[in-house]
């Protein structure tokens, strides 16, 4: 692996001596020209609005302003920068999330719950692909990305244990007519030139009562990675584009009315990997793929909604109504599995095999809450959640013999998976301020889940089932303590539950036994124990905000693959603790920096025999230590204004499976550190940023995956950008 001159001796210094370096998440400014003033961030984690150092759990919040600084265009360009959130991906639309190590790996369901304002996206249940098909928001027009650590169940409910990441839209303005627009160009080293543009429009139609928000985006991503098996160059290009428009209607002062549309496209070439032996040497290049068979991508979501507010007398009402599909194709290269079982167990001479998939969710919800004001002695909110949602999953294999021709009387697989999920749940919470400086909050929700599902089927590897469906009950609790030793340090400690829903099981029989996998798999269960201190100085030139937490995961949901095809089973548990820390510094007004710094260790408490994982293995996918240095300044003397800064980042070595895995193989994904550069101007109205990522053109591995790697065959691993010089304009008018 090629290493940056920067080693992590280095890091490990400047992060030390910085004492934390760039705009805090929890001490974010809204714009460069407002450092000096009030930065109150106020955030809506507990479903009420709250200043960000109050409220008792880790919270790492990132403006729109900073997510330009970072020149950030999809989740991956922010997400090593937030301590404790890990990802794997292979494009925008193939990520699977996880928070505080919370992953087995191939994860059978979402462990961290997706919001778009207060909306969750995508399926709750196991059979739609949901947690490798993350929502990746093309990231324009946010007010703030909001990362809630640790199991969010009482508030959030199902598939919400490892925490929750909410993309917080900018809301209509009924005041003042406003518009921004801005455009990039970028080329990377190794790949092709990217460009992104978008805009925003703010209208409003009658003052102070009606507006509307309008915007549009697009975004080309030139790619990176190489084929050499079928020649082709910059597989993994792509667009991402869509747009949104916002009515708010604001008749009375107690009454709001917020009318969203929002969708979103993805469509790419091919998936963003490289092919690495498993003993860590690429098979050709270190971007290089090589596989004989297209992986075309793509996606459609779409989704509206409905959030009403009124209040009245001592308590606000809201309700919030959505309906949203999301439909994703996809086609994998499986040769290096499925080819081969064909050959050694039916005697058919595949050279290749491609899986074509469609995952399709309809889904609707509706949750209705009342809220005290915040700030009573007594503060309670109540409420009601109900969803709706019904999942296809449709794969076909297409086999080929010699020559690469296409051989249609071979059914390797067939499958048409339909399910339906519904849940109904209660939740409330209650917070009673013993003192001015200490409360203490009790929170409870009861959901109950039904599942029905159909597998029809044929084909070598599958077999169709009949219907079948599971019921199931889960209450999940909260319990926080707070004491605020004044305005700027706050104090507590958090007690909080989460689970997943079990349900129906695919339904597989391994060619080598005969034998047809379990008819059904369990819920799993989290229990978290948290504690942390955040605080600033009284002109908030210097803050930190430390956590740690231990976590009880029991019956975890795995993921078990047999001859390629896979279903689903529950292991014993595992035990994570960590801390997590941020530090700021603001010495002058032009001066921003901030160093964060996590540590997590999660093992499993038992072997897993069927996965090959012996008690006290790590759990996958989750460094041990990552860490972010960072540094803006600007010099408010000049009429330009121009702006320097640059961030440091460090993720240490981590595993992507379990070491005796027969199914899942094992792969070392070694450390890495990389630097980032940017400057900028402002000409008036227009603002100039420059930008070098990766500054010393290091082949970091961020993830992998093993799944297609069960005889041997190579992992797919994401490697960093490559060095990459980018340029973007913005106005605002």
């Amino acid at each position: 692996m090629v290493r940056s001159s920067f080693g992590a001796s280095r890091l490990w210094l400047l992060a030390g001596t910085a004492l934390g370096l760039i705009a805090s998440p929890a001490l974010a400014q809204d714009s460069a020209e407002q450092i000096g003033a009030t930065p109150d961030i106020v955030v809506t984690a507990q479903k009420r609005a709250e200043r960000l150092i109050d409220v008792p759990q880790s919270v790492t919040a990132l403006s729109g302003d900073d997510l330009d600084r970072l020149a950030a265009r999809q989740f991956v360009d922010f997400a090593n920068t937030v301590p404790g959130l890990q990802y794997v991906s292979q494009g925008a639309g193939t990520s699977q999330i996880s928070m505080r190590g919370v992953t087995s790996g191939a994860d059978v369901s979402s462990t961290v719950g997706i919001y778009v304002d207060e909306v969750p996206y995508g399926s709750s249940s196991a059979f739609a692909n949901g947690p490798r098909r993350a929502l990746d928001v093309g990231l324009f027009d946010l007010d703030r990305v909001e990362v809630l650590r640790g199991p969010q169940g009482t508030l959030y409910g199902a598939s919400a244990m490892g925490g929750v990441l909410k993309y917080v839209m900018r809301r209509p303005s009924l005041t003042s007519f406003e518009g921004k627009a801005q455009a990039g160009i970028s080329s990377t080293e190794h790949g092709g030139t990217s460009y992104d543009g978008s805009a925003v429009v703010n209208v409003p139609l009658v003052t102070d009562k009606v507006a509307v928000r309008a915007s549009g985006f697009y975004s080309r991503d030139g790619g990176y990675f190489d084929n050499i098996a079928t020649g082709q160059r910059n597989i993994d290009r792509g667009e991402v584009y869509g747009g949104r428009v916002e009515a708010l209607i604001a008749p009375t002062e107690d009454l709001s009315i917020r009318l969203t549309s929002f969708a979103q496209n993805i469509r790419r070439s091919g998936n963003a990997y490289a092919s690495i032996n498993l003993d860590g040497t690429p098979v050709a290049g270190w971007l290089d793929q090589s596989h004989p068979l297209a992986e075309p991508f793509r996606s459609n979501f779409r989704l509206a909604s409905a959030t009403i507010d009124y209040r009245f007398g001592a308590a606000t009402l809201t309700s919030i109504t959505s309906y949203q599909s999301n439909a994703t194709y996809a086609s994998t290269d499986g040769s290096s599995v499925y080819a081969l079982y064909l050959q050694i167990l039916a005697g058919i001479p595949a050279q290749a095999v491609g899986i074509n998939e469609l995952a399709r969710t309809r889904k609707f919800t509706q949750e209705v809450r009342l809220a005290s004001p915040t700030g009573e002695k007594l503060e309670w909110q109540i409420g009601g959640f109900y969803t709706h949602e019904k999942s296809l999953l449709r794969q076909i294999a297409d086999t080929y013999g010699a020559g690469l021709v296409l051989m249609p009387n071979v059914n390797a697989v067939t499958a048409a998976i339909d399910s339906s999920y519904e849940e109904y749940a209660v939740f409330g919470d209650v917070t009673y301020h013993l003192t001015d400086k200490f409360d203490v909050t009790g929170g409870i929700r009861y959901a109950r889940n039904n599942q029905a599902f159909t597998q029809n089927a044929s084909g070598i590897f599958v077999v169709s089932a009949p219907g079948s469906s599971s019921h199931e009950s889960v209450t999940t609790y909260l319990a926080n303590a707070r004491y605020r030793f004044s305005k700027h340090v706050t104090a507590y400690a958090r007690f909080a539950t989460g689970y997943r829903p079990g349900g129906p099981n695919f339904r597989v029989i391994d060619p080598a036994t005969g034998n047809p996998s379990p008819p059904t798999f369990g819920s799993d269960t989290l229990t978290s124990y948290e504690g942390g201190i955040k605080a600033e100085t009284a002109d908030h030139t210097f803050g930190i905000d430390l956590s740690g937490y231990y976590i009880d995961w029991k019956n975890i949901q795995l993921l078990s693959p047999v001859a390629g095809v896979t279903n689903f089973t529950n292991g014993p548990g595992a035990h994570i603790e960590g801390a997590e820390l941020t530090l700021t510094a603001r010495p002058d007004r032009g001066l921003i920096a901030t160093g964060n710094l996590a540590y997590n260790d999660g093992k499993l408490t038992e072997a897993v025999p069927v996965l090959g994982a012996r008690k006290g293995e790590r759990l996958p996918n989750t460094p041990h230590v990552t860490a972010s240095v960072n540094l803006d300044y600007t010099l408010f003397s000049s009429p330009l204004k121009p702006t320097i800064g640059g961030t440091l980042r460090f993720a240490s070595d981590s595993r992507v499976s379990f070491d005796a895995s027969p199914s899942l193989r094992q792969y070392k994904l070694p450390s890495y550190e990389t630097v980032d550069l940017r400057a900028g101007l402002s000409f008036g109205r227009v603002e100039a940023q420059v930008y070098v990522q990766n500054l010393f053109d290091t082949h970091g591995q961020l993830a992998g995956q093993t799944i297609l790697s069960q005889l041997g065959g190579p992992a797919q691993v994401l490697i960093l950008r490559p060095r990459t010089i980018g340029m973007r304009l913005s106005t605002r008018f």
